[in-house]
C-alpha cells in the first residue's frame, strides 16, 4: 500500500503516522498534493491533519481566507477533504462547543492584569463550532477526530472511505 504525504508537510512533524507506517508495511511517499496532507494514489479522499483545536482555530479565524481556498480547490476537484483533529477528549463536531479555549483563559488573564490587549478577545467555543459546521455545510468538507494515538489508523480509515459521513 502507497500513503502520499503532502511534501510541504514538515517532515517528521507526525512521527506517529511515520511509525504507524512503518509498522503496517505502508510505504509513505512525500510528494505535492493539490489539497490536504495524506492520500492513496488516484484516491478520491484527502485527510488534512490538525495538532488540535489551537490549529483549527488558527486555520478558521486567523488563515480563514487561505483554508477557504483549499476547501473550494477540494470541492473544485471532486475530493472530499477531511480534516482529521488529534485533540483527546473530542470525539464529534458536537463536543467543540463544550470545548475550553486556553486563548480566553490567556486574554482574561491579560485583562485582569492590565497587559495591552489590543487585540480582540478570542471567539467562544460555540462560535467556533459554528464555523466548523457552516465550514462542513458550505463546502462538503468533513470534521473529524481522534487521539493522537489512533492518527495514522484513522488516516488509512478514512482514505478508504470509512466512516465517511
Amino acid at each position: 500500500m502507497v500513503l502520499l504525504e503532502d511534501s510541504r508537510q514538515q517532515s517528521g512533524k507526525h512521527r506517529n503516522i511515520s511509525s504507524y507506517c512503518k509498522r503496517h508495511d505502508i510505504d509513505l511517499v512525500r510528494k505535492k498534493l493539490d489539497v490536504g496532507d495524506y492520500m492513496f494514489p488516484e484516491g478520491t479522499v484527502s485527510v488534512d491533519t490538525k495538532f488540535g483545536l489551537q490549529e483549527v482555530y488558527g486555520n478558521l479565524i486567523k488563515d480563514h481566507d487561505r483554508f477557504r481556498r483549499e476547501c473550494i480547490r477540494a470541492k473544485e476537484s471532486g475530493i472530499q477533504l477531511v480534516i482529521l483533529v488529534e485533540e483527546a477528549g473530542i470525539t464529534t463536531l458536537d463536543d467543540v462547543k463544550d470545548w475550553k479555549n486556553p486563548r480566553i483563559e490567556q486574554y482574561e488573564w491579560a485583562v485582569e492584569h492590565g497587559c495591552n490587549t489590543a487585540k480582540a478577545p478570542p471567539i467562544s467555543s460555540k462560535r467556533l463550532y459554528g464555523i466548523m459546521r457552516t465550514m462542513e455545510e458550505n463546502y462538503g468538507i468533513q470534521f473529524q477526530f481522534c487521539h493522537k494515538n489512533g492518527t495514522g489508523k484513522r488516516i488509512i480509515e478514512l482514505l478508504q472511505g470509512d466512516d465517511l459521513k
